[in-house]
């Protein structure tokens, strides 16, 4: 992991876990244009990604960000951060009673304690994409042009030339397996649930939310895919990220 700093660290503190495919420097370009408060963003790059080493596991990466969060003295935060991947390590920070964490937003997450089937076809799809992108050497993969749009397809074919094969199998593992329990009360209030109608990790998430979490704020994006809503909606995905912190 490697993190990248924004803002004043005086300011309320937001830390933004990027998806696949999308360094913390990325994330923040997108979202940073719309916030209307001033923050102090700790935006990481996740191992195989940016300027960190290789993807070793979510444990290693919580590890190196709560490293860095108490060398720093970072205890209050105001906001938490997760899409897809960064889910992993933001569901670890929230649930750690080191921190004061006042909110925690999560998108495109598969809440499951185990689901091998879509991790053996994540690491074969990743896989497969990951040959043929050496092949054509594209500027922008054609299938997620058609999910995410030219530019910001752009992006994440960029951030996938430099993903190994061994990344893709630890990222897939991380993003399939999670220590679920029955949160608080207090803390469902502060969880935010966001899903693209159609995007495959719903069907996992909607089956374990009324058990886990059943009171968190949950919003389904209709005709939209994974994380998709981001892509195409930054401006008003921010504000209603901002709405949620101030609630």
């Amino acid at each position: 992991m490697y993190i990248n700093q924004y803002g004043n660290p005086d300011d309320p503190v937001i830390i933004l876990l990027a998806p696949m495919m999308v360094s913390g420097a990325d994330l923040y370009e997108l979202m940073y244009p719309y916030f209307t408060k001033s923050y102090y963003v700790i935006s990481p790059d996740q191992g195989g990604h940016g300027n960190a080493g290789a993807y070793i596991s979510a444990d290693d990466e919580y590890a190196a960000l709560k490293e860095f969060l108490l060398d720093n003295n970072i205890r209050d935060i105001d906001l938490v951060y997760g899409a897809s991947l960064g889910v992993a390590v933001s569901y670890r920070l929230f649930l750690d009673k080191t921190f004061n964490v006042k909110h925690a937003f999560f998108d495109g997450v598969a809440l499951t304690k185990s689901a091998g089937l879509a991790e053996w076809f994540m690491k074969k799809l990743f896989r497969s994409r990951k040959k043929k992108l050496s092949k054509t050497q594209a500027e922008a993969s054609k299938s997620l042009v058609k999910v995410y749009g030219y530019d910001f397809a752009k992006m994440m074919t960029k951030n996938f030339e430099r993903i190994t094969l061994e990344d893709i199998d630890a990222i897939c593992y991380a993003c399939c397996h999670y220590d679920l329990r029955k949160l608080t009360d207090a803390e469902q209030r502060k969880l935010h649930l966001d899903f693209g109608q159609m995007d495959p990790d719903y069907k996992y998430s909607k089956k374990t939310i009324p058990l886990y979490m059943p009171n968190a704020d949950v919003v389904i994006r209709d005709g939209y895919t994974h994380c998709s809503y981001m892509a195409a909606h930054p401006k008003e995905y921010v504000e209603q990220i901002e709405s949620f912190i101030r609630l």
